[in-house]
């Protein structure tokens, strides 16, 4: 199983662990790092169903997503045989 690793502050740590926790365990494969799921977390994204309603520009500018992250997201929605944007 996927885990999400987060490395936050521990006034944040608890109530974002939670919210990782919610999220589609198929994203979590996708290997994105913590500032990348930040953004998704941050953008109420917890599904791909949740990921396809944003544009990838729209993800691609929120403060935390880098080249790496969109390619990993890219890649994880190819994979599943979706398109994005």
């Amino acid at each position: 199983m996927s885990r999400c690793n987060l490395q936050l502050n521990q006034h944040l740590r608890q109530s974002m662990e939670h919210r990782c926790r919610q999220m589609d365990p198929k994203i979590l494969s996708w290997g994105l790092a913590s500032p990348a799921l930040r953004v998704l977390l941050s953008l109420n994204i917890n599904t791909v169903e949740d990921l396809l309603s944003y544009s990838p520009k729209e993800v691609a500018e929120a403060h935390g997503m880098g080249n790496t992250g969109l390619q990993r997201i890219k890649e994880g929605l190819q994979q599943l045989g979706l398109e994005w944007g």
